[in-house]
C-alpha cells in the first residue's frame, strides 16, 4: 500500500481558509433578507443558475489540486488530489500531437532495408497503445464518448434520486439540465483519460487538457487572495478618509492618487522583478508574492468608492444621532458605517475577479507573472506564440488556455451581474 505524507504550501492554506470563511459567510446570511433577495435574482434567469454551478466546479477542481501530498517511496515528486484523477503527468510524448491522435503530429524519417528513406509518422508512446489496428481508432473514440454520455446520463439520474428521497431538495430544471451536461462532459474526460490525449501535447510532449485543467488553481488563486488582500486597504483607508476627513483624507487621496498615475502593469513588474532572485526557486512562493503585489497595487478603485460612500453616510441622521449620544468613533465606524458598506464591497470584489484572472494571463504572457514552470493560462499563451507561427500550426495549445479561461471569466461576469442585481438598491 503505498504511504503519502501530506503538503501543505502557503497558496493551499490561503485556499483553505478562503473557501471556510465563504461557507461561514453563506451560513451566517442563510436567514437573512438579502439573501433571501439575493435567491429569488438568481431563480428569474437560467444563465445566473448555470454560471453558480460553473464556478462551483471550477472551485471544486482548485480545491481538488490543492489537497498536495508526497510519495514516500518517492519524495521529489509532490502531487494532487487531481492528478490522482487526471494521471497524464506520466504519460509523456516526444513532441507535438494532434487532439485524439495515434501518431506523432511531424514526420519522422524512417530507413528502409534497401538503404533508402522515407518521411512516416511514428505511434505515440502512450495514446492509442490499447488499440490493435490503428484504423480502430474512430470506433473506440465513438465507443467511449458514447459510454461517457450514457454514465454521465446514470450520475445525473442517481445525483436527482439522492437529493429527491434523502435530501428532500428540489432544484430547478435549468441547473439539472446544467448538472447532466456537466456529468455528461466529465464521464467522456473519464472514458479517455489514458487512451486519448483529447487537447493533443505540447513540443516537450505534456498533455495540453491536463496543463489547461492545472491552470485553473492558478486562475483561482490570483482572483480570490488578491481580492482579500485589497480588501484591507481599501476599507479601511476609503472609510478613514470619508469619516474623518480634512488632512486625513488629503493625506489618503495623495497615496492612491499617485499610485493610481503609475501604470499598473509596470509597478508590478518593477516588484516582481526586484524580488525575482528571492521567489525564483520556489512557484508556490512567487504565486504568493504575485498576489499580494496585485493586491498593493489593484485597491484604489475600490478605496474610491468606500470614501465616496462613507461621506454620503456619514451625514446620516442615524450616523449624526449616534456622535450626538457620544458613541467612539471606531464603533461608529464598525456599527453603523461598515455594515451599509457591504453591498458596494461585494460587488466591487466580485466585479474585480474576472479581471485579476485575466491579469495573471497577461502578466505571464509578458514574462512577469507565475514562474515559468507553473502551471497557467498565461504561460500556455505565451508558449502558444511560436506554435502558431510554425509551419503546421499547432493550434490546441491556445485553444485549452481559451476554452477553460473563457468559460470561468464569462461565468464570473454573469454572477457579478447578478449580485449587483440583487444587492445594489439601485438596479430593480
Amino acid at each position: 500500500m503505498m504511504s503519502i505524507t501530506p503538503i501543505l504550501y502557503w497558496t493551499d492554506f490561503l485556499v483553505y481558509t478562503i473557501l471556510f470563511g465563504i461557507l461561514f459567510f453563506l451560513y451566517s446570511v442563510r436567514k437573512k433578507e438579502g439573501w433571501k433577495r439575493f435567491i429569488r435574482t438568481f431563480s428569474k434567469k437560467p444563465l445566473y443558475q448555470v454560471s453558480v454551478v460553473i464556478l462551483i466546479f471550477y472551485g471544486l477542481v482548485g480545491f481538488m489540486d490543492s489537497l498536495h501530498f508526497k510519495d514516500n517511496e518517492n519524495r521529489q515528486n509532490v502531487k494532487s488530489l487531481l492528478d490522482v484523477f487526471l494521471p497524464y503527468e506520466n504519460l509523456p510524448e516526444e513532441t507535438y500531437s494532434a487532439p485524439f491522435a495515434i501518431e506523432s503530429y511531424d514526420p519522422v524519417v524512417k530507413k528502409l532495408a534497401n538503404g533508402s528513406s522515407e518521411q512516416t509518422y511514428a505511434r505515440l508512446n502512450y495514446a492509442g497503445q490499447h488499440l490493435l489496428r490503428p484504423q480502430d481508432k474512430a470506433s473506440d473514440i465513438a465507443w467511449r464518448s458514447g459510454g461517457g454520455v450514457l454514465g454521465g446520463l446514470l450520475l445525473t439520474l442517481v445525483f436527482y434520486l439522492t437529493l429527491k428521497f434523502i435530501c428532500k431538495k428540489r432544484l430547478s430544471r435549468t441547473i439539472w439540465i446544467t448538472l447532466g451536461t456537466l456529468f455528461c462532459i466529465l464521464t467522456v474526460i473519464y472514458f479517455f483519460v489514458g487512451h486519448y490525449h483529447i487537447l493533443g501535447t505540447d513540443k516537450v510532449g505534456r498533455d495540453v487538457f491536463y496543463l489547461s485543467i492545472k491552470s485553473i488553481r492558478t486562475g483561482l488563486i490570483i482572483g480570490t487572495v488578491t481580492t482579500f488582500v485589497m480588501l484591507p486597504f481599501a476599507v479601511l483607508l476609503g472609510m478613514g478618509a470619508g469619516y474623518f476627513r480634512g488632512w486625513v483624507d488629503d493625506i489618503i487621496q495623495y497615496i492612491y492618487t499617485t499610485l493610481s498615475s503609475v501604470p499598473g502593469i509596470l509597478l508590478i513588474a518593477a516588484a516582481v522583478l526586484s524580488l525575482q532572485v528571492k521567489i525564483e526557486q520556489d512557484p508556490e512562493l512567487r504565486l504568493l508574492v504575485l498576489c499580494i503585489i496585485l493586491g498593493v497595487t489593484s485597491w484604489t478603485g475600490l478605496c474610491r468608492l468606500v470614501r465616496g460612500e462613507t461621506l454620503k453616510l456619514r451625514e446620516m441622521d442615524f450616523v449624526q444621532a449616534a456622535i450626538s449620544l457620544g458613541v467612539s468613533r471606531s464603533k461608529i465606524m464598525m456599527k453603523h458605517i461598515l455594515p451599509n458598506l457591504g453591498h458596494i464591497i461585494i460587488i466591487t470584489l466580485v466585479l474585480d475577479f474576472s479581471g485579476l484572472v485575466l491579469a495573471e494571463a497577461i502578466l505571464s504572457y509578458v514574462g512577469v507573472g507565475v514562474a515559468p514552470t507553473s502551471y497557467s493560462w498565461g504561460n500556455l499563451i505565451n508558449a502558444s506564440r511560436l506554435e502558431m507561427a510554425r509551419d503546421p500550426m499547432v493550434w490546441w495549445s491556445l485553444l485549452g488556455a481559451f476554452i477553460l479561461m473563457f468559460v470561468l471569466v464569462f461565468s464570473a461576469n454573469l454572477f457579478s451581474d447578478a449580485v449587483q442585481k440583487a444587492l445594489d438598491p439601485r438596479r430593480g
